[in-house]
């Protein structure tokens, strides 16, 4: 039996080879400017920066440890976009990626899939995996749904987990 490094090569070229499901450079560009906009909107502290680029009906879920539950148990939140909004916060917000996320494409409809960290007031609050869908709609990209894990433990960026 291969290797996981022979299996994780095989799946990559695989996808590679799927021809229109990997974004071309204009659309993967787009896209990802799109979502660096999301990360500034995230922050913003105001609502119209999200407005702008996200679909009010889509949705937005979150996966988190459950304080209430028992070890491993997930709690998950789920909101309209629009809903999601009446969170907004008076602390600094930063939303960035920790590696290359991965884009894909047909036609009218993108995934973003990637690594994250996530800091508030400057410190190092969690970590996950963003899963963004989008749309086009009238040759504009626009968020359609965005899930996300909000992780504690484990975390490569976080300065506490160095120090150990």
């Amino acid at each position: 039996m291969p290797g996981k490094n022979v299996l994780l090569a095989l799946s990559f070229l695989l996808l590679m080879s799927a021809g229109d499901i990997v974004a071309d450079d204009g659309d993967r560009v787009a896209i990802l400017a799109l979502v660096d906009k999301a990360f500034y909107a995230v922050g913003s502290g105001d609502p119209d920066d999200m407005r702008a680029i996200q679909l009010a009906e889509g949705t937005s879920i979150s996966f988190r440890q459950n304080p209430d539950g028992e070890p491993g148990e997930l709690l998950m939140r789920m909101h309209t976009n629009e809903a999601l909004l009446g969170d907004i916060t008076e602390d600094k917000l930063l939303e960035r990626w920790t590696g290359d996320p991965i884009v894909m494409i047909r036609g009218p409809i993108a995934v973003v899939w990637g690594d994250y960290e996530f800091l508030i007031n400057g410190s190092f609050s969690h970590c996950g995996v963003d899963s963004i869908d989008l749309v086009k709609v009238d040759d504009d990209w626009k968020i359609a749904n965005w899930m996300w894990t909000v992780e504690k433990d484990g975390c490569p960026t976080d300065p506490a987990a160095a120090a150990d």
